[in-house]
């Protein structure tokens, strides 16, 4: 998943947050609906930060289980 496809998801969701009743709790939004971009920028960051992370250690996990599987192969002892 992409960044903007992210940002996106996090505009709509933040948008939501505000219009059912997350409006007083965000008050420096209470200025314009515009206001709603700047968390919404930092969930989408924090949310494709946490997506790239688990991209890679599922990466990671994969190759140390080869490399125990190969571990365990040459481990075998002779008969």
């Amino acid at each position: 998943m992409g960044f903007f496809a992210v940002l996106a998801a996090s505009l709509f969701a933040v948008f939501l947050f505000t219009v059912f009743g997350g409006y007083s709790l965000l008050l420096w939004c209470q200025q314009s609906l515009w206001m709603i971009v700047p968390p919404a920028v930092v969930l989408a960051i924090l949310v494709w930060t946490f997506l790239k992370m688990d991209d890679r250690i599922t990466v990671l996990q994969k190759r140390v289980d080869e490399l125990e599987a190969a571990l365990k192969n040459t481990e075998k002892p002779e008969k």
